[in-house]
């Protein structure tokens, strides 16, 4: 998959558990949905969730105090004698969750029960800054990190029926903490394991900055978050963070800031070194979706000592202490809670409990919903393989040949998401396919103002014209630069996985009037495409409607883009394309799996 220096391109690529207020969940809906509710695979081992053996206390309320003085709130859930209510003699392993949304909670069935009920003590807290915690709020980041480690040495040496040892649990943002928790542990930690769920490995380029235009979501979360007794909402290192974007500053570029919030390039390598396992979980249709992807090629470079953003191909060798699912999902929702809770318990027992579950010897780490086959496909590699199709945009057609006649198309940008769309769509396909990995958009257009934003969308049509949205990916024309070293490539050259500094120094301003090259990443999908369906790409000037996440330029990229209208070439000379990574579906190997009931 690796192509030489000629153009020397290297390849590369619980809901319960997560308390949301009203204001955040708004911007989970944002999502595409998935009305149907999947259970996950389950694995082939005859190791199944044990039945509860205990009852859950009541919540226990104190306080940690962390290495800077900051008093962090925490509940904790013991197991109890089910008969008497009395505590469980133990000790137990401890399972711990990082909060922003508050830890206290009125049901104690949010505090874990599930665990409790299987030996495990369950911890809640606070994020410093919210709720009773003490200190100011910062969005992720080393702080938290820190302070994670403080409440693992806590939960392991100082905390009641503790044996010691201590996992991470959590989904969102509560599992975005899981990343620096377990870098910041160093290498001797009483940590044991994580589960990372529905979160993301790389903020900037898929949630604060798509395709290098801000996004409100950092925003989003702060109004989600209650405010700590000593937290000042205009100073702290989030509202920081809110207003550098919103006013074009250094934060809205993917500077340094978040160049070391990065899981996949800086966190997932001191995880691996501090020898941490972490089962990841994300969804096709989540706010960022398959984000743990990346997450999952790196831990297992990592591993392997192999660069952090290869792609991982079927020769490599993997472990089964990184593993990854990808369902079709949103973000939590719409999977069965009880087959969820018994793959993380399997994970937990394995790792904290020493219990021959199996789990860690697979050879095969990867598991992916396979959309439009309704299976599960279990694989080391990813993407499954680097074949890539060219088809060139048409008069309103996307053929396999360049084209051979002077063409073009107009766009109107416009601030509402009305503007008008392009469409192309290929002739039906003779025989089936899979849709496997990301995909690159190329276009060739002019753009009468300094600055352009172009979308585009790759659905899927029925014979009965039903379409169906599969990716979708946004570019700002001024940060166009290709990072040729981190883009994906097919192995015939074809560009699969366009990657883009969104870097201050790597904006260029846009030449009115001259024919310039836009690369546009669209997110990775895996979906069947019958025989007889079609493929379609469809351009905008805007984000459509269903775009997978709000963005929202800065008043100095407003100001460039206004008035603009682009020319899209479909011409000989200037013949835009899009790669399709496209297989045989023969290339995929059904899992060997048990399918639980639906949610």
């Amino acid at each position: 998959m690796k192509t030489p220096k000629a153009a020397d391109p290297r390849i590369k690529l619980p809901h319960r558990f997560s308390v949301l207020s009203s204001a955040s969940a708004v911007l989970l809906l944002m999502a595409a949905g998935q009305t149907m509710a999947t259970a996950l695979p389950a694995h082939a081992t005859n190791w199944t969730p044990p039945a509860a053996s205990y009852a859950a206390s009541a919540p226990v309320h104190t306080t940690v105090t962390m290495d800077d003085g900051v008093q962090i709130a925490v509940e904790v859930v013991y197991p109890t004698d089910p008969s008497t209510g009395a505590r469980a003699s133990g000790p137990f392993p401890v399972l711990l969750t990082q909060n922003p949304y508050g830890a206290q909670r009125s049901d104690p069935t949010d505090s874990g029960t599930y665990f409790v009920q299987r030996g495990y003590i369950y911890v809640a807290s606070a994020v410093r800054g919210t709720g009773d915690s003490g200190g100011q709020l910062d969005w992720f980041g080393d702080r938290q990190g820190k302070d994670g480690a403080d409440l693992v040495d806590w939960a392991a040496h100082t905390l009641s029926g503790s044996n010691g040892k201590v996992g991470l649990d959590g989904c969102s943002y509560l599992g975005v903490d899981q990343w620096f928790t377990a870098a910041a542990v160093g290498k001797s930690s009483a940590l044991k394991a994580i589960t990372p769920f529905c979160t993301d490995s790389d903020f900037y380029n898929d949630l604060t900055g798509n395709g290098g235009i801000p996004t409100p979501f950092v925003a989003g979360i702060a109004q989600a978050e209650p405010r700590g007794p000593e937290d000042d909402p205009t100073t702290d290192p989030q509202s920081v963070t809110i207003a550098q974007q919103a006013s074009g500053g250094s934060r809205s570029y993917n500077d340094a800031y978040w160049q070391s919030l990065n899981v996949q390039k800086k966190l997932v390598p001191k995880i691996v070194g501090n020898n941490i396992p972490a089962l990841t979980e994300a969804g096709w249709n989540d706010l960022f979706p398959g984000g743990n992807l990346g997450a999952y090629v790196s831990a297992q470079n990592a591993y392997y000592h192999r660069p952090l953003t290869d792609p991982i191909s079927s020769d490599d060798p993997v472990t089964g202490r990184y593993q990854a699912i990808v369902g079709p999902w949103t973000h939590g929702e719409h999977v069965n809670e009880a087959t969820l809770q018994g793959i993380r318990l399997e994970w937990f027992d394995t790792w904290l409990k020493n219990a021959p579950t199996g789990m860690a010897n697979t050879s095969t780490p990867l598991h992916l919903f396979e959309n439009g086959a309704n299976t599960w496909v279990d694989s080391a590699a990813w993407p499954l393989s680097s074949d890539a199709r060219t088809y060139y945009l048409g008069n309103g057609s996307l053929t396999p040949g360049k084209p051979t006649d002077e063409g073009s198309d107009t766009l109107a940008w416009s601030a509402a998401t009305t503007a008008n769309t392009l469409t192309y769509t290929t002739a039906p396909l003779t025989k089936a396919a899979l849709l496997n990995g990301p995909t690159d958009v190329t276009l060739y257009a002019k753009s009468t103002t300094p600055e352009t934003e172009l979308s585009a969308k790759l659905s899927i049509v029925a014979p009965d014209g039903t379409v169906t949205k599969q990716a979708d990916g946004i570019l700002l024309g001024s940060q166009r630069a290709l990072d040729t070293e981190e883009s994906w490539y097919g192995d015939n050259g074809t560009l699969l996985k366009p990657t883009h500094p969104f870097t201050q120094a790597s904006q260029h301003p846009v030449t009115p009037g001259q024919t310039t090259r836009y690369d546009i990443s669209l997110l990775s999908n895996f979906t069947k495409i019958p025989a007889g369906y079609r493929i379609q790409i469809s351009i905008n000037s805007q984000p459509p409607a269903d775009f997978h996440f709000p963005v929202a330029p800065t008043p100095q990229e407003l100001a460039n883009l206004a008035g603009g209208s682009y020319t899209v070439e479909r011409s000989p000379q200037a013949a835009s394309f899009v790669n399709l990574p496209l297989t045989t579906p023969s290339s995929a190997t059904p899992s060997d799996t048990d399918w639980g009931p639906s949610s």
